[in-house]
């Protein structure tokens, strides 16, 4: 019984590896968590959050985060921290859920993300940069970045 266990366990580690390169590839998981045994080969990404409303007209606005209320900020202090260890297997539910509940009046809510990592042909720091726009049902619509007015 003990030579089987100490067997998964050795086959475990073996594998583990793999799986831990597989999620940071398809999912953007940081490099550094999940016990990876390739951690100090990367940095870790280091990702900044960017929220926005979007006026009837269509008009981006952004959130300065100076304005957010406490319960808003360590929303997205946890939301930002979240996705630079889990990728895009973390959700910004807990952070939706927050910023509808203390503004009632909000309609839509444009979570804006910058990932700064290695790229690896180059071996110089990338940026990337994603926008969702999610409505009151929490659902993703479609969101296209209009230039802004000229005054």
């Amino acid at each position: 019984m003990k030579r089987r266990i100490i067997q998964g366990f050795l086959i475990g580690f073996a594998i583990w590896p793999l799986v831990q390169y597989g999620a940071v590839l398809r999912y953007g998981v940081d490099p550094w968590k999940l016990c990876a045994f390739g951690m100090y080969t990367v940095p870790g990404p280091m990702k900044t959050l960017r929220l926005a409303l979007v006026s009837d007209e269509g008009e981006t606005l952004v959130i300065d985060p100076k304005t957010y209320s406490a319960r808003e900020g360590r929303a997205a202090i946890r939301f930002v921290e979240y996705r630079r260890a889990l990728g895009r297997l973390a959700r910004p539910e807990d952070l939706l859920n927050v910023f509808f509940e203390d503004r009632p009046g909000l309609e839509s809510l444009v979570v804006g993300l910058t990932t700064l990592k290695l790229d690896r042909n180059s071996a110089r720091l990338v940026s990337s940069f994603a926008l969702t726009r999610f409505d009151r049902q929490r659902r993703a619509m479609p969101f296209e970045l209009k230039a802004p007015r000229e005054l």
